[in-house]
C-alpha cells in the first residue's frame, strides 16, 4: 500500500493546485528539444508521474487505481489518446564533435547539452571532458549542411507501393502497378519534425544562418 499511503493524497492535492492555478501552453518552457504542443500542465504532470510509477511492477495494481482517480480529477478519460505519454524532449545527436582544447571527439546531443551558465548572454555547448566550449561556428556550418542534404534526400526519394513495398516506376501515377496507394520513403511529418528541431536549436542558440536556412525550407514546403 505504498502508493495509497504515501503518494495518493499528495498527488491529489498537487493536481488540484495545478487545476486551480490554470495555465496553458505558456506554462511550458520552449527548449531546443520541445517538439510537442502541450497545453495542460495538470495533465502533463499526471502523465509523467504515472509513467515513472509504472516502472515498478510491485505497485502495478495501485498505479491503476491512482491513474483512474487522477484522470477523473482533471476530467480526462483514462483511455483517451490524450493520456498516452510521449517524451517531450526530442534528441538531435551530432556525431564526432571535436574539442579544440582536449582534442577529443564526442557525439553530442545538441538538445540536452545546455549551457552551464544559463544566465550568460552567449549560449554555448560545453565539452563533457574538459568543460571548454565547442566551436559554435563549426557546429552551425555542419547543421546547415545537414539541412541541405536532408532537403536533397527528401526531394529525390522514391515512392513505394504500400502493398508490395516495390519502388514505383510509372511517372505521375497516383497508384502502383497493383493499384495500391503509394507512400514516401521519408514521411512528410518526419522530415518537417527534424527541421523543426533544427529551427528550435537555431532560435535557442541564436544561430542566424541556420535559422534563415530552416525557415526558408519550412516556408517553401508550407
Amino acid at each position: 500500500n505504498m502508493i495509497s499511503k504515501h503518494f495518493a493524497n499528495y498527488l491529489t492535492r498537487v493536481v488540484g493546485e495545478l487545476i486551480e492555478d490554470g495555465g496553458g501552453e505558456e506554462s511550458f518552457p520552449q527548449l531546443p528539444g520541445s517538439h510537442l504542443h502541450l497545453t495542460n500542465p495538470a495533465l502533463e504532470f499526471v502523465k509523467n508521474v504515472l509513467v515513472i510509477l509504472d516502472l515498478d511492477p510491485d505497485v502495478k495494481q495501485e498505479v491503476i487505481y491512482l491513474k483512474k482517480s487522477l484522470f477523473a480529477q482533471i476530467g480526462v478519460q483514462e483511455y483517451s489518446a490524450a493520456t498516452a505519454w510521449k517524451n517531450p524532449a526530442a534528441a538531435f545527436t551530432l556525431p564526432d564533435v571535436h574539442c579544440m582544447e582536449c582534442h577529443e571527439c564526442r557525439d553530442v546531443d545538441l538538445c540536452v547539452t545546455l549551457p552551464e551558465h544559463e544566465e550568460s548572454s552567449q549560449k554555448q555547448w560545453l565539452c563533457a571532458g574538459c568543460g571548454s566550449s565547442y566551436d559554435v561556428d563549426n557546429i552551425e556550418r555542419r547543421l546547415v549542411d545537414i539541412v541541405q542534404k536532408k532537403c536533397i534526400r527528401y526531394q529525390l526519394q522514391d515512392l513505394r507501393c504500400t502493398k508490395s513495398q516495390q519502388v514505383a516506376v510509372r511517372a505521375l501515377s497516383r497508384t502502383s502497378d497493383c493499384s495500391a496507394a503509394l507512400k514516401l520513403d521519408i514521411p512528410r511529418n518526419e522530415f518537417f519534425g527534424q527541421l523543426t528541431i533544427l529551427r528550435n536549436l537555431a532560435n535557442f542558440y541564436e544561430l542566424d544562418w541556420l535559422l534563415e536556412t530552416t525557415n526558408a525550407v519550412l516556408n517553401g514546403y508550407a
